[in-house]
């Protein structure tokens, strides 16, 4: 059986399943197995299992919230000490890299416009702007409007949303600063910087 046979009868196997109102089951290897105490607790596990599933590549994610902050914490603190891997988190993944850029090597292409550029953007930032060992992150100010890319030839793959110029506001000593990360890109529904300055 070829591999994308074996997929599609999975697929079948399972939406048979729950067409039939199986509870308790579970697909395992491509089949469709009970399990003893079937109920509706089971239904709870089986909706969590599939929404365990990541968000399209394309997905919107939100604009605030404590996740995409934290990240931002660590992109100010990696500002603060010369450090890019403390950031890294916040820095535009290079398997999502791989998966949507259009372009002949796309490991390479993510080193050349994505990591180094990150990693210099990080040390001219830090030297912008003296204290940030005693900076206090504020916020993380998305810009709008956010723009759909246009998938193409030598770029990406994928009509990815961007923003440009957020802002990363700090404190240091008591006075407010602020510094322009000039674009974000989301991907499987979280945002990331493509170009830090």
């Amino acid at each position: 059986m070829r591999t994308s046979d074996a997929g599609l009868r999975t697929a079948l196997v399972a939406l048979v399943g729950l067409s039939i109102g199986c509870r308790g089951s579970r697909l395992e290897g491509g089949r469709l197995t009970a399990e003893a105490g079937g109920g509706p607790g089971n239904d709870a596990a089986v909706a969590t299992e599939l929404d365990a599933a990541p968000p399209p590549d394309d997905a919107i994610p939100s604009s605030s919230g404590e996740e995409l902050s934290a990240r931002a914490r660590h992109l100010l603190e990696a500002i603060a000490r010369n450090d890019a891997q403390l950031a890294t988190d916040i820095l535009f993944p290079r398997d999502g890299w791989l998966t949507t850029r259009d372009v002949s090597d796309p490991g390479k292409d993510w080193e050349k416009r994505v990591a180094r550029p990150f990693q210099r953007a990080i040390r001219a930032m830090g030297r912008r702007h003296p204290g940030l060992d005693r900076a206090r992150f504020v916020s993380l100010e998305m810009a709008h409007p956010m723009t759909q890319e246009t998938a193409r030839h030598h770029a990406w793959r994928k009509p990815l949303w961007t923003i440009r110029e957020c802002r990363l506001t700090f404190v240091v000593d008591g006075r407010t600063h602020a510094m322009s990360i000039r674009e974000m890109t989301a991907w499987r529904g979280a945002w990331y910087v493509t170009r830090l300055m």
